[in-house]
């Protein structure tokens, strides 16, 4: 049989890859601790769960979505958009989207921006997403390098002339998967004036936006004046209510960019499920809701500080993140390259970490941990990996 090259030439997909390789290793008998995956490992609020349970009931629900999605879902997202960041104006019926998960709508948009020849500009080290749909869509990619050097933050003047111009997707991720880093109103700023001024539709995905340990709050590009001429948001409820099984998500910004999506996605899928629609929409305005994301965020504040102490300890450089479940650490010397070090890592004492090449080449020399498991799991996955840079006798 043949395969495209969409199937033959695109590497596997990278947590794919680490399921596959923990897998393997229980398997053989080990006992695996995987810091790998931001899956979050806490439940949802029973209060979310009992919505749910009552909407799946609801006569109707059960049957085919709108492809746009549900008038109630958009009313609940415009008013959210405006209580969280001050955003007024987003029309409800032209500017919103309902996305099955942010993974979705963040591939299927470049499927509607590109031809073979334009250029895509994409971060990395960033969401492999991006990169790989991309390719699908026929584009040429220009990786725009996040460094140590630029505080991991996109440095457009880098950006040639000639790519700027053939350029119609940029791509930015803030808070940052893998780093953590947040982004300033002025990195947005000069964003939407680089964009405007070569024609350039900017994606924001902004799922980490409400996972953050500080007063000062991720921001969405949406706040910035005129960005709604050229900008489209992604966001999610995955990581805000630890419903990542659930898939469901949404895009707001520019008209236009958002009836291109839907172009692309009423000839893919069917629409999210009326029932998780419908409970979010509720959930957005439950009498709880604020305690239990202030009550959910501490605990997850408690496992960055059990493992920055432990970084810390053993001497491994990692950027400081205020933001997501991230820590992005370099590597231990002595090893030659991040696969290698992750490889006999998991190996030697069954801790899962991800390499940071599986972000892209400007990842090498970094792996990246999550906090979405235990606290338990966290402390003893964290004592594996200080006795093997030990057995090392690496720093």
């Amino acid at each position: 049989m043949k395969f495209s090259k969409r199937v033959t030439e695109i590497p596997p997909y990278i947590f794919a890859e680490i399921d596959r390789a923990r897998e393997s290793a229980r398997a053989k008998g080990m006992e695996v601790i995987s810091m790998g995956i931001a899956d979050p490992d806490f439940p949802p609020p029973d209060w979310l769960c009992d919505i749910l349970s009552e909407e799946i009931r609801r006569p109707g629900n059960n049957r085919y979505p709108d492809y746009r999605g549900l008038p109630e879902f958009h009313k609940a997202i415009v008013q959210w958009m405006k209580e969280r960041f001050g955003i007024d104006g987003l029309d409800e019926k032209s500017e919103v989207i309902t996305l099955i998960g942010g993974k979705e709508g963040v591939a299927h948009l470049l499927w509607g921006l590109c031809d073979v020849g334009d250029v895509a500009l994409i971060p990395e080290p960033a969401y492999t997403v991006y990169n790989t749909n991309a390719i699908f869509a026929g584009a040429d990619v220009y990786f725009l390098p996040l460094t140590r050097e630029n505080d991991f933050l996109i440095d457009l003047t880098k950006v040639p002339e000639e790519v700027a111009r053939r350029a119609t997707v940029i791509y930015v991720n803030y808070p940052n998967n893998p780093t953590g880093v947040m982004a300033s109103m002025d990195f947005y700023s000069d964003l939407v004036s680089f964009a405007k001024r070569y024609d350039i539709a900017i994606a924001s995905d902004n799922p980490y936006s409400e996972i953050y340990y500080t007063y000062d709050k991720p921001l969405s590009i949406l706040q910035i004046p005129g960005a709604k001429d050229i900008a489209i948001e992604f966001n999610s409820f995955s990581k805000l209510f630890n419903i990542t099984g659930w898939r469901i998500g949404w895009a707001c910004g520019n008209s236009m960019l958002i009836e291109a999506l839907l172009k692309i996605k009423s000839n893919i899928d069917s629409g999210a499920f009326n029932a998780i629609q419908m409970a979010m929409a509720r959930a957005l305005s439950h009498p709880e809701r604020d305690s239990w994301i202030k009550v959910n965020l501490e605990r997850f504040n408690r496992r960055r500080e059990i493992v920055s102490s432990a970084l810390d300890r053993m001497g491994i450089w990692y950027k400081e993140s205020k933001a997501t479940y991230y820590f992005w650490c370099a590597i231990p010397e002595g090893f030659e390259d991040s696969v290698h070090f992750a490889k006999e890592l998991l190996e030697k004492t069954g801790f899962v970490v991800t390499p940071g090449s599986a972000f892209g080449t400007h990842g090498e020399g970094y792996f990246r941990l999550s906090i979405t498991t235990s606290d338990e799991e966290i402390v003893k996955g964290l004592s594996r990996l200080e006795s093997f840079i030990k057995s090392y006798g690496v720093k």
